[in-house]
This record gives C-alpha cells, structure tokens and sequence, in this order.
C-alpha cells in the first residue's frame, strides 16, 4: 500500500494553459474612438460548479482579462465562471483585440455545500486601427 501511494505522488502531470496576450498590469494607453475598429457585440456563456467556494469542472486557465478594474458591480470578478465567459466572449470574434463587457447576468443554483453559477456576458468587442 505504501508503494502506491508513493507512485501516486511522485506520478507526473500535464498541466495546459490557455490565454491571450496581455500587457504588464500598470499600463495604461490612451485611445480615442478613432483609434479603435468597433467589431461587434459578443456574449460569453460558462457554468461552474462550486464546492465549498472552491471550483471543480468546467474549463481551467482561460482568461478574457487580466484583472477586474473598472468593472463595478461584479460580485465575484476573476473566479473561473467569469474568466471563462470573458474568454469565449473574446473567442467569438478571432480578430478582435480585446473586449469591453457592458452587461452580466448570472444564475446561482444553490446546493449541498455548493453552487452552480451559469453567467452570461454581453460585451463589445474592438479591434486596434492599424495606421
């Protein structure tokens, strides 16, 4: 029994991740609306389980932003239900650039020492003008 648990623990992993390319949290560009190619609207939609606040299933490591700022009203921005709608909002238009969410709506089925959250978001989404 002892060496199983020891071929269990020292058993290698993958480990894959998914995102899009962002900049250094601290920066700041400063675009006008002619700066920027508006492309469409998009929506996001993800279900995530929670136990005990912690998640399990669904997709892991994909991200549509980087952090929450700007964002007020979001109960709980940066969980993975809410990267997840971000990041297939952002995967709906392949040649956007980045995303603006504008509105949310989320559904929290309340169970046992848990939670299933379905979040929909609806953004806009713009690509950055070549000159």
């Amino acid at each position: 029994m002892l060496l199983s648990l020891i071929v269990v623990i020292a058993s290698s992993c993958t480990i894959r991740q998914k995102a899009t390319p962002v900049s250094p949290i601290l920066t700041q560009v400063n675009f006008t609306m002619d700066d920027l190619e508006y492309i469409g609207d998009v929506i996001g939609k993800t279900t995530q389980s929670y136990f005990l606040t912690i998640p399990y299933g669904g997709r892991r490591y994909t991200s549509g932003i980087l952090t929450n700022s700007g964002l007020g009203g979001v109960t709980t921005p940066g969980n993975r239900g809410w990267n997840n709608a971000l990041y297939d909002a952002l995967m709906s238009k392949p040649d956007a650039d980045f995303v603006l969410p504008v509105s949310y709506e989320s559904t929290v089925d309340q169970m046992f020492l848990g939670n299933q959250e379905t979040l929909t978001v609806r953004a806009k989404a713009y690509r950055i003008k070549n000159k």
